[in-house]
């Protein structure tokens, strides 16, 4: 195939599986591959060129990730793809549980139980817990331990939730989904990078940039 003609397949490719969440430039655990995680009329699919062998399996242990760690579930009788148990569409949220099933040890086991984590800024340990009220499920941050600061880092938490998950203040220390919706699994996700937003914001950046370069070359890393 030439040059042009396999281009052409690519952008035909690209183009087939919809927008892309995330790009993902090298997977730690799987030869250095690329990986994407695209989105399509609320279907998620998960794509690498690589031919390398396994490289079905490895995607598929990605695909059970992501349903362990986002509010997300599998589609039946695929290894790639997933659904969203919505209507809402968290991008970022979506991104950070991709980052998260393709950069983090795949065999570690994820917590369960109270949605905690603690401050990098502090020594409180931040605590989520949620309820239904009139007709939104509600979230609250509160935080255990001993700090002075514990009213502003309680503020700054729930902002991270507004700027990471589009979430919608309700109170100092409350918020909610865009719809009223539960999604713990998100939550949990997103709690510890909502305590310090500067960090992430760097890290995403760099993330994107790395993104960039690997979808300018037309087809991601296939070795």
């Amino acid at each position: 195939m030439s040059r042009i003609a396999n281009q052409v397949s690519i952008f035909d490719r690209v183009k087939d599986l919809g927008h892309c969440i995330e790009l993902v430039s090298m997977d730690p655990h799987f030869h250095n591959i690329s990986i994407g995680l695209f989105i399509k009329m609320g279907h998620l699919k998960i794509w690498s060129y690589s031919k390398l062998e396994g490289v079905e399996d490895r995607i598929e242990q990605i695909r059970d990730r992501c349903v362990l760690l986002g509010d997300v579930d599998p589609v039946a009788g695929t290894a790639n793809q997933l659904k969203l148990k919505s209507d809402l569409v968290l991008d970022r949220a979506l991104k950070f549980m991709f980052i998260a099933a393709v950069e983090k040890d795949p065999e570690a086991d994820l917590p369960t139980g109270k949605i905690s984590a603690p401050d990098t800024k502090t020594k409180l340990t931040f605590v989520i817990d949620g309820s239904e009220q009139d007709g939104r499920y509600i979230y609250k941050v509160s935080a255990e331990g001993d700090s002075d600061r514990s009213v502003m880092r309680i503020r700054a938490a729930v902002g991270g939730f507004i700027r990471y998950a589009d979430c919608v203040r309700i109170d100092k220390d409350k918020f909610a989904f865009p719809d009223g919706r539960r999604y713990d699994k998100f939550a949990r996700l997103i709690l510890p990078l909502a305590r310090n937003i500067s960090a992430v914001e760097a890290q995403l950046e760099q993330a994107d940039i790395a993104g960039q370069m690997n979808t300018q070359t037309l087809g991601f890393a296939q070795s």
